[in-house]
């Protein structure tokens, strides 16, 4: 544990008509330097200067400081200050010449103290480096961005926070510019990757600048740390891909739609006709049926792309539930799936638009099926939580692989062999628009629960929003 350095104190005595340097009341000192300490005494009861503190020079007591500068012989006759009896007394010119110093020197401290203070104390990381690529100035931004303490970084080779490949580039660099004096980075704000101390590679924005003192060149990059810039950027990026995607999809869609329907009519008309063999009713009915499908696909892109507005109005969400449920119930029982319903709290009237909402449960209601092909469970369950109604829909199929968890939201995911993959994109786009979210939780081998969460209360749309943390699967 290191310790402060005990001050110096030294005792100037004025006589009425000196300038003293503002700097001397100040008690400004350098790391690991020890601090000068400056008391003023004077036969005036004046201050040389405003906010100078001048005591009486009786009071003055030579033990309590390492040297006492008399430029006047201002002490001469005073019973504590004769020449055999005090050691650390300068009169006359010499003492006039090291007031001056002094007085220098306090002010180059207070300055240097002031400067350091702010580079120190800067958010962004500021490190320099001197001609031997050796970190000799290091910052707390630069701690706390790179995870090194000062201590550990000065007199370190900066390669210690450079990943490759980047280590060589910037000594090639360092090496031209000390030959030829030309600068191609400095100046100028670049985009770099740096590591810090736990190995974690990150993003970062940098500029450098160098400073020629005392015949030695010291270069020094001012570094911020751009993660969530990056992060919102390609967020930003990706928005504008899928609008770009999404304007293709509808035209597509919109060119197809016709034809598609054309197609699908001609096929089921010509099922109809009795000239027709079994082989050839087969083939027009595999036609049928795959025009049926590329229609639902053509439904669902536009549907992604080109949903209409939330019309939302009060409401109870139960008789939702219970309408999207009934167009289910010959075929849950068909493939042997029991339902049960549980109400865990009552649920207030909510507004939402109803046909939106009833076509994310029919989706639910869907995957939930097909999850369980041998039969099974399907429990809903409705409750009030916090500012939210919930409506949660479990099954006890397999559940989802953790590849599959972390996906099934995304635009075109899909693991079934006939699919679009937006069915969920879009359903949690609508609860999205409603102010509200679709979460799922599935435990390895113990089925899926997809909850959709409407406010109690109306709220502006939160686009992407994400449900609380203790949700997550």
């Amino acid at each position: 544990m290191t310790t402060e350095p005990k001050p110096i104190r030294i005792a100037i005595v004025l006589n009425g008509q000196e300038f003293i340097c503002h700097a001397v009341t100040l008690p400004f000192s350098l790391e690991g330097y020890p601090p000068v300490d400056l008391v003023l005494y004077g036969r005036q009861p004046e201050a040389p200067a405003p906010g100078l503190t001048v005591n009486p020079l009786p009071d003055l007591h030579p033990e309590g400081f390492d040297l006492i500068l008399d430029g006047q012989f201002m002490t001469a006759g005073l019973p504590d200050f004769s020449p055999e009896q005090v050691g650390n007394l300068v009169t006359g010119p010499a003492a006039r010449y090291l007031k001056t110093l002094v007085c220098q020197l306090q002010e180059l401290r207070q300055e240097q103290e002031i400067n350091s203070g702010i580079t120190m104390s800067a958010a962004d990381a500021l490190i320099t480096i001197n001609a031997d690529h050796v970190i000799v100035g290091y910052n707390r931004g630069a701690e706390q961005m790179f995870g090194y303490t000062r201590a550990e970084a000065l007199g370190q080779d900066l390669k210690l926070i450079i990943p490759p490949p980047y280590k060589e580039v910037h000594v090639d660099y360092l090496r031209r510019y000390l030959a030829t004096r030309e600068a191609r980075v400095l100046g100028r704000q670049r985009r770099l990757t740096a590591r810090r101390r736990d190995g974690q590679e990150f993003p970062l924005s940098i500029s450098f600048s160098v400073a020629e003192i005392q015949g030695n060149l010291y270069f020094t990059a001012i570094m911020r740390d751009i993660t969530e810039y990056k992060a919102m950027e390609d967020r930003v990026l990706q928005s504008e891909r899928l609008a770009a995607v999404g304007n293709t999809v509808a035209h597509i869609a919109h060119e197809i739609k016709n034809p598609l329907l054309i197609i699908g009519g001609f096929a089921r008309q010509l099922l109809k006709a009795p000239e027709f063999d079994d082989q050839a009713r087969r083939k027009l009915s595999i036609i049928a049926e795959e025009v049926s499908h590329l229609e639902e696909m053509v439904a669902e892109m536009r549907d992604f792309v080109r949903r209409p507005p939330t019309q939302k109005r009060q409401g109870q969400i139960t008789a939702v539930v219970e309408e999207a449920l009934e167009l289910f119930q010959d075929t849950f029982r068909e493939h042997h799936i029991k339902v049960r319903q549980v109400e865990e709290t009552p649920l207030p009237p909510v507004s939402f638009d109803p046909k939106q909402v009833h076509q994310v449960l029919i989706n639910l209601f869907k995957n939930a099926l097909e999850a369980m092909p041998e039969g099974g469970e399907i429990t809903i369950t409705s409750r009030v939580k916090g500012a939210n109604a919930e409506i949660s829909v479990s099954d006890t199929g397999v559940g989802l692989a953790p590849e599959v968890a972390g996906n099934i939201f995304q635009p075109y995911f899909t693991t079934k062999t006939k699919g679009t993959g937006l069915g969920l994109a879009i359903c949690q786009n609508i609860m999205a628009e409603h102010g509200g979210c679709l979460f799922a939780d599935s435990p390895p081998g113990r089925g899926a629960t997809f909850t959709i969460q409407l406010p109690l209360k109306e709220t502006s749309p939160a686009a992407g929003a994400s449900p609380p943390e203790e949700n997550h699967g």
